[in-house]
């Protein structure tokens, strides 16, 4: 394999220290040297004219678990600059499963992650991720084991507390997932079955994860009004297993919560000051995106779709119903703040990209009826925007030394730009223009600093025998170009991605 030299840039190590000039030399997937360089002949020759060299930026949240098999080339990631992604996310994996389970957990992660359109041919979490592999995507890749697909493994979506011997048949399970591979857990607290758990059913799971020295990583109950009582919740987690923990896309939902992450940081960091490993994450966007269906209250899918479709078709539980998702739009903004990002059928595709209440007035309905009847009409797999997040607060979340960056990245028919782009957004908007952080302590956030929370010890930083996983781009004009109108639109002042030693992108400065 040919040598490539990246000649005269200017490197951001992943350390948070102070940039300094040098080449750098790849030799097959590492990097084999670092210093002032002189071509060989056979050399590969990148001429950096003094771009920003950094490790590849890790994406501790993402939702390609369905995309890498539709698209394996993964342009969303790799053109922002991402060259790790960690999947997995919000209690929803795509395995382990049984054969009885393929359809009712195709359901569950229609939301979050899309479809495909054949079945789920894999069966254990190790046959998850040889699928991922089989189908050599552009980025590399690792895994979180959902709880509620553990859940739904030994429990089925049934709204109740597990026996004794059913806690046990999901520790059991969770154990085998992180022997073959898996780097933790993820919990979607807002997400049925996920959301039936008790805390004392996170306790002892988050025991094993402990064992392993894994990794949680949760969509807590409430990011609104309930916030602070979410991260009691977590907070007694820690304390009561030891495991490492990260908050999701920390954020407050809703303009009567904005401000109250001043007081959850506060809290989080009294963990830290007792010895615990506590951390968050975060998307630099003002609008959160997920399934419609978090609109719907949770008790409404015990017994999974099925039992939320039969519930709809009774008026008495129709009307509880649509009370408590009035009473939830209400919170995220009202109709004017949901925007709808794709819907199931042609019929329906008209919506998406429009605003819920220009739905509501083509559909003459009110929000509430709206909301179900699209859902009833769809099923689970609608994904919507949500405009209910404060600018002030992300600001402030981002400042925090806990931070790291991720996408949450949902492709769809009009996907939230995130996905797209939320790494040059951070390190344009954020770094350079309203200077929250210096660029070297922003480069640590998203690599040096992910890679230790989740154990990769190859990769973020520019080290001689690390991986050779690396972007280079111009601190200038690095941004997104996108908007949420124009979601797909490629980033600007990324030059060169490299993955293990291959390059995925270059372009001349």
């Amino acid at each position: 394999m040919k040598k490539t030299l990246i000649q005269n840039a200017l490197i951001y190590d992943g350390t948070g220290n102070r940039p300094f000039p040098a080449d750098v030399l790849i030799g097959g997937s590492t990097i084999e040297k670092i210093g002032h360089l002189t071509a060989q002949d056979g050399y590969e020759i990148v001429q950096a004219n003094g771009l920003a060299l950094s490790p590849g930026f890790i994406n501790t949240h993402s939702h390609m678990d369905l995309e890498i098999m539709r698209d394996p080339t993964l342009h969303q990631v790799i053109d922002q600059g991402i060259t790790t992604e960690v999947l997995g996310q919000d209690g929803s994996s795509v395995a382990p499963l049984t054969d009885e389970l393929v359809e009712e957990l195709a359901d569950n992660m229609a939301p979050l992650a899309g479809t495909i359109p054949g079945p789920y041919t894999w069966r254990s979490y190790a046959e998850y991720m040889q699928t991922v592999e089989a189908m050599k995507p552009a980025a590399r890749y690792v895994g979180l084991v959902g709880h509620g697909t553990i859940r739904m493994n030994v429990m089925g979506n049934d709204n109740r507390e597990p026996t004794a011997a059913e806690l046990q048949a999901m520790q059991e399970l969770l154990a085998r997932c992180m022997d073959e591979g898996a780097k933790g857990m993820s919990m979607g607290l807002i997400y049925p079955p996920g959301s039936f758990a008790k805390t004392d059913e996170l306790v002892e799971l988050a025991k094993v994860v402990a064992a392993y020295d894994g990794l949680i990583m949760v969509h807590m109950r409430s990011e609104k009004d309930k916030l602070l009582e979410s991260i009691d919740e977590m907070n007694t987690v820690v304390e009561k297993s030891g495991v490492r923990l990260q908050i999701s896309h920390h954020k407050a939902l809703g303009q009567r919560n904005w401000g109250k992450v001043h007081q959850s940081l506060k809290s989080i960091n009294a963990m830290r000051d007792k010895g615990f490993d506590v951390t968050i994450d975060q998307y630099p966007w003002t609008a959160a995106c997920t399934g419609l269906k978090v609109c719907v209250p949770q008790w409404a899918y015990d017994g999974g779709e099925h039992g939320f479709q039969s519930r709809l078709r009774d008026p008495a539980e129709y009307k509880k119903i649509l009370k408590e998702t009035r009473d939830e739009i209400d919170a995220r903004g009202g109709a004017g703040c949901i925007m709808l990002a794709s819907v199931a059928t042609e019929e329906y595709a008209w919506m998406a990209g429009q605003k819920m209440d220009a739905i509501c007035e083509k559909l003459q309905m009110e929000v509430g009826e709206a909301t179900l009847h699209i859902l009833q009409h769809e099923g689970p797999e609608v994904i919507a925007i949500y405009f209910s997040i404060s600018e002030e607060d992300v600001t402030y979340v981002m400042q925090s030394d806990l931070h790291c960056v991720c996408t949450d990245g949902i492709v769809g028919a009009h996907p939230h730009p995130r996905a797209y782009a939320s790494f040059p957004r951070f390190l344009g908007t954020y770094v350079r223009d309203k200077k929250v952080m210096p660029l070297e302590e922003a480069i640590r956030h998203i690599t040096s600093e992910p890679a230790r929370r989740l154990r990769l010890w190859d990769r973020g930083l520019i080290r001689e025998g690390m991986s050779a996983d690396m972007v280079l781009f111009d601190p200038e004009t690095i941004n997104n170009a996108n908007t949420y109108l124009e979601p797909t639109i490629p980033s600007v002042g990324i030059h060169g991605v490299w993955v293990l030693g291959q390059r995925k992108v270059y372009s001349e400065k």
